[in-house]
C-alpha cells in the first residue's frame, strides 16, 4: 500500500492559471495519465469533469482535487456508450456552465498473436480505443461550434508510429488517432476548434506499477520493466504521467492557440531514430 503522505505526481507543480475559467472533460480520469492530467487542469484553473468506468482508486481524483482545493465532480462513465458521452457533455454544462477542452483519454490493450485475439477482445479494443473517441467527439461537437470554439486533446501513444509486438489492436488503433486527429482538425479549425493528440512513451503508469494502488494489468516483471523503460532509449527511464499531463496542457493552452492536427511525441527518445 502507498504512503498517504507521499505525493503520488510529485512532477506537478503550482498553477499559473493557464485554464483559468476553462471547463474540461477528462476521460480515463481515475489513473495513470487521466489522473495527474486532470489533478494539473485543476491546479491551473479549469473545473474538471472526471470520466472513468473504476472509482476504487484511493483518493479518487475528485477528491484528489479537493484535497487541492480545485473543483471537480467525478463521473461513472463507459465510455463505449453514446449515452453515457451525452451525459458526460450535459454534466459539464449543468454543473459548471460550459464545456471548452475535451481530453478523450481513456484506452486500453490487449497483448497476443492477431490469430489468438477473439473477436470480444478485438472489438474491446476498437471499442475502447477508437469509437469512444468517436462517440465523445460527436457528444462535445455540437457545443464547440455552438460559441464557435474549442478544443479536442486525444491519447495516441508511440505505437501509433511504431509497431510493437503482439499489440495488433492498440497499434491500430493508436495509429488511427493519429490521422483521425488530423482530419478533425482539417474540419474543424475554421470553425474555431483546434484537435491534437499525443503520443507517450513508455510511462510508469498503473499497469506497470500498481500505484495508486490496484494494476490495470498484472504487473510487470523486473526484467519487463528494464526492457521498457530502455525503449526510451534517449533518457533510458519510463516516463511520469505528469510529463505527459504537461503536454496536454500545452495543447489545451492559449499558449499553443496556432497549433492543431499535431501529433506531441512524448517519449524519452524511444522515436528518435525510427
Amino acid at each position: 500500500m502507498a504512503n498517504a503522505n507521499v505525493d503520488e505526481h510529485p512532477g506537478l507543480g503550482t498553477g499559473l492559471g493557464r485554464l483559468q475559467g476553462k471547463v474540461a472533460i477528462v476521460t480515463g480520469a481515475n489513473s495513470g495519465i487521466g489522473r495527474a492530467t486532470a489533478r494539473l487542469f485543476a491546479r491551473e484553473g479549469a473545473k474538471i469533469v472526471c470520466c472513468d468506468i473504476q472509482e476504487d482508486t484511493t483518493p479518487r481524483i475528485d477528491k484528489l482535487i479537493g484535497q487541492d482545493e480545485g473543483q471537480a465532480v467525478f463521473m461513472r462513465v463507459d465510455v463505449t456508450l453514446q449515452a453515457d458521452c451525452d451525459r458526460m457533455v450535459s454534466t459539464a454544462l449543468e454543473k459548471f456552465g460550459d464545456l471548452d477542452i475535451l481530453f478523450n483519454n481513456a484506452g486500453t490493450g490487449v497483448r497476443k498473436f492477431i490469430h489468438e485475439l477473439t473477436d470480444d477482445e478485438w472489438n474491446f479494443v476498437v471499442n475502447v480505443n477508437l469509437n469512444a473517441l468517436f462517440l465523445g467527439v460527436r457528444a462535445a461537437i455540437p457545443h464547440f461550434l455552438k460559441k464557435g470554439r474549442g478544443n479536442i486533446v486525444n491519447t495516441a501513444s508511440t505505437f501509433g508510429l511504431l509497431a510493437s509486438e503482439q499489440y495488433p489492436g492498440y497499434c491500430a488503433t493508436k495509429a488511427a488517432i493519429i490521422n483521425l486527429t488530423r482530419q478533425m482538425a482539417l474540419d474543424y479549425g475554421c470553425k474555431g476548434i483546434r484537435v491534437n493528440c499525443v503520443c507517450p512513451g513508455a510511462i510508469e503508469t498503473p499497469r506497470f506499477r500498481g500505484f495508486p494502488p490496484r494494476p490495470t494489468l498484472p504487473l510487470a516483471t523486473e526484467e519487463q520493466r528494464a526492457r521498457m523503460a530502455a525503449s526510451n532509449r534517449a533518457l533510458l527511464r519510463f516516463g511520469r504521467p505528469e510529463e505527459i499531463a504537461y503536454g496536454v496542457l500545452f495543447l489545451v493552452s492559449d499558449e499553443a492557440s496556432f497549433v492543431t492536427g499535431h501529433a506531441l511525441v512524448i517519449d524519452g527518445g524511444q522515436t528518435i531514430d525510427a
